[in-house]
């Protein structure tokens, strides 16, 4: 686990006590740490080390989006039959949901009825981008937890010793990676270990069509924050079509156009 080390002592010293809040949601950035963090615990209740499990965990159940990337109200009544089983190897039964902002509305509503209704060893974690992506009835049920970014001298210390394929990363590409990934440990994991494709090589259609245009403007910041590079008019610019992006129903890949002459 790189960061985060206030809520591993404060969950831990909840489990340890059983003073576990039944309903959580996890939210913050993609990639700083939410499900990672989320299965840790449940590892934790389970085997009592909060680390990465090894080999299946027997008391968890994890829901994702399905190949249309939505969570539809069937999952609902495996959630159900899955809370409502007496726990084993755990004094909790723990479902974790990702991406919980692409919960149907119907299935928000079956699981805010299961979550008023659950037992007392059932565990519910939630994990989002952002509160505002539930629906308000569901979201003020939920214990919220807050996963910011991480600084980044905690990534750099943490991949020092990564190892890719049993060898050692090149130093070089963890401080890149490390500043690349904006204060985001899965980010910088995936960077070093070539998971992420260069922005650099990618067509505008690809990072509007795959979501990269965060990972866009980002990787045009570090660069104009560097060497030659260092133009504070740019860096306006960037942030403008960022906030464009952002806020208004624009032409996204006409936007990112413009700055292109930056890469």
């Amino acid at each position: 686990m790189i960061g985060h080390e206030d809520k591993i002592k404060l969950f831990k010293r909840l489990a340890d006590n059983d003073k576990l809040f039944h309903a959580y949601l996890f939210f913050g950035e993609q990639q700083v740490g939410k499900f990672i963090f989320a299965r840790h615990l449940a590892n934790y209740l389970e085997r009592g080390l909060f680390e990465e499990p090894h080999g299946i965990l027997e008391e968890v159940l994890i829901i994702s989006p399905n190949e249309k990337g939505t969570i539809g109200i069937d999952m609902a009544k495996n959630l159900t039959n899955f809370l409502y089983q007496k726990p084993v190897f755990s004094k909790k039964r723990t479902v974790i949901i990702r991406d919980a902002e692409n919960l149907t509305n119907e299935a928000q509503n079956a699981i805010l009825k299961i979550v008023e209704e659950s037992p007392n060893s059932a565990l519910i974690i939630l994990i989002a981008q952002s509160e505002d992506l539930l629906l308000a009835p569901l979201a003020s049920r939920l214990q919220k937890i807050y996963f910011s970014r991480v600084a980044l001298e905690e990534i750099s210390e943490k991949l020092n010793n990564f190892k890719i394929e049993g060898k050692k990363a090149d130093a070089k590409k963890i401080k890149s990676a490390v500043e690349e990934s904006f204060g985001r440990p899965g980010r910088a994991i995936e960077i070093i270990g070539g998971l992420k494709s260069d922005i650099k090589s990618l067509k505008l259609d690809d990072i509007v069509e795959n979501n990269r245009i965060d990972d866009f403007f980002e990787f045009l910041i570090i660069k104009l924050r560097k060497g030659n590079f260092r133009d504070i008019e740019a860096i306006k610019e960037v942030l403008k079509r960022m906030s464009l992006i952002k806020m208004f129903n624009v032409n996204k890949k006409l936007q990112l156009k413009t700055l292109q002459k930056y890469i």
